[in-house]
């Protein structure tokens, strides 16, 4: 009986922290990356929820490749 309380205490503190870093990661990195780099060209009316993730996304790979890229050019 007090095993399933702590469970499911754990269990509820778990899914806190999975919804927390997925705010932190999807929202704040991805998203809010996407929102500021198409800004320029949705004056009007805010960019869509999916091409401000491909904008965000597409930013970030680019931006481990041109790390991943420099890292091998400098040891080079």
């Amino acid at each position: 009986m007090a095993l399933e309380a702590l469970a499911e205490v754990a269990g509820a503190a778990l899914r806190l922290c999975g919804r927390m870093l997925f705010e932190i990661v999807v929202e704040w990195l991805i998203y809010g990356t996407g929102r500021l780099l198409l800004w320029p060209f949705y004056r009007r009316k805010p960019p869509g929820d999916t091409a401000c993730l491909c904008a965000g996304v597409g930013f970030w790979l680019l931006l481990l490749l041109a790390v991943a890229w420099s890292r091998t050019a400098l040891n080079a």
